[in-house]
């Protein structure tokens, strides 16, 4: 008898998204599994996988994953409608999600839950936002057949809430490499301000600590330093912080990537000063771009930055003022971390993200939803046998 195809689906509620955070991770893992179906990989021999959108996604330079569009019902249009109504009833078999609020009614599903900011840091978001988190990750985390995650602190947070069985979850990390893509020479931000300036990607919520940068500015003018700002801090927050910047403080609004590479070309570090993140995407851009980090102490920067960083205490202003110091009068630091930077980035690989999603495919196709998240207990599917040698022979 001739054997099923196997169907997968790739949740593409993300395209909807703007690209930053859980919709990079999703945009990245699914070009690299677009990039692993055109080179044969030998766990996608038998498998369909296409990508369910609610709309035509826009610059996802697919080759070999075909889209279909399930439009979005135009009454009512409210949040997780498509995702939790509509998506359900198209998918045939598997089902990737990368974004976390992801179909309860699916079972044979693989869905990466990044984080659970809004448990441990509730004040960093509305109330609706919060609730809808806390009603829906539980679901998700027991129903699906295995849960992936950012970080191994996340992976404790999920087992330790009972969000997920531990059983059920997988640490991939994010990738680095998709910022070898981004061009300094397209950028449009003006850098020259005759002075050395330190960059941070800031926004408006609490756990991101920007309420630092400005403790942090009149100390960093003192050594002739200013600070650049990019990303969405609204007024009414900056207004709490100060009634006006301080005069080396530059907020420059939402940039692009490629004005994010040649800020980080030119800056003396990038500022991480977030009290909890998943994961801490841009430090691992930093380091992938040769920019020394500055992170806080503050879970789970250590974890993912290790000995390629500055690190201070997110509320010691002295001590980030003294590694930004360090930075610019220490050459042989500078050039130390930028290699260690370089060096640890190398981990954060896309292309194996990919594959981690392909080994769990087949361990959900292959087993009960019960056993699909064990590690240990038995031998993996005979295909992923293969996997390692296929590796070597690609990658030489």
């Amino acid at each position: 008898m001739k054997d099923e195809r196997r169907k997968w689906a790739i949740n593409g509620d993300f395209v909807a998204l703007k690209p930053t955070g859980v919709a990079r991770y999703a945009r990245e893992v699914t070009l690299a599994l677009d990039a692993l179906v055109a080179a044969g990989h030998p766990l996608l021999q038998g498998v369909d996988l296409e990508l369910l959108a609610p709309r035509q996604p826009q610059d996802l330079p697919l080759r070999r994953i075909p889209v279909r569009v399930i439009e979005e019902f135009d009454r009512p249009r409210l949040p997780q409608v498509w995702v939790q109504l509509q998506l359900p009833r198209h998918v045939e078999g598997g089902l990737l999600s990368f974004c976390n609020l992801a179909p309860v009614l699916c079972r044979h599903h693989i869905a990466c839950i990044h984080d659970l900011h809004t448990i441990i840091m509730p004040e960093s978001y509305g109330r609706l936002f919060r609730l809808v988190h806390r009603v829906i990750l539980p679901l998700v985390g027991h129903r699906a057949a295995a849960v992936t995650t950012v970080s191994q602190l996340s992976a404790d947070q999920l087992r330790h809430h009972r969000i997920v069985p531990a059983h059920k979850v997988h640490v991939t990390y994010n990738g680095s490499d998709h910022a070898l893509r981004w061009r300094a020479d397209r950028a449009r931000l003006d850098l020259d301000r005759g002075r050395p300036f330190v960059f941070c990607l800031g926004r408006s919520q609490k756990y991101k600590n920007a309420e630092l940068l400005w403790k942090l500015a009149p100390a960093l003018d003192e050594l002739g330093i200013d600070i650049l700002v990019g990303g969405d801090i609204d007024g009414a927050t900056a207004a709490s912080y100060a009634p006006k910047p301080p005069p080396n403080l530059h907020l420059l609004g939402r940039i692009s990537d490629d004005d994010f590479a040649a800020a980080l070309g030119k800056a003396v570090c990038l500022l991480f000063p977030s009290r909890i993140e998943g994961f801490g995407l841009p430090a691992a851009e930093a380091m992938v771009l040769g920019c020394p980090v500055v992170a806080s102490t503050s879970p789970c920067l250590p974890e993912i930055c290790g000995d390629a960083a500055l690190y201070a205490d997110p509320d010691d202003v002295e001590a980030w003022a003294a590694a930004v110091r360090r930075l610019r009068d220490e050459p042989r630091l500078r050039r130390d971390l930028i290699a260690r930077g370089l060096e640890r980035a190398k981990r954060y690989s896309w292309r194996a993200i990919a594959e981690r999603y392909l080994e769990l495919m087949a361990r959900v196709d292959c087993r009960s939803p019960e056993l699909a998240g064990r590690r240990s207990t038995a031998p993996l599917p005979a295909e992923l046998e293969t996997t390692n040698a296929w590796r070597l022979r690609t990658r030489s």
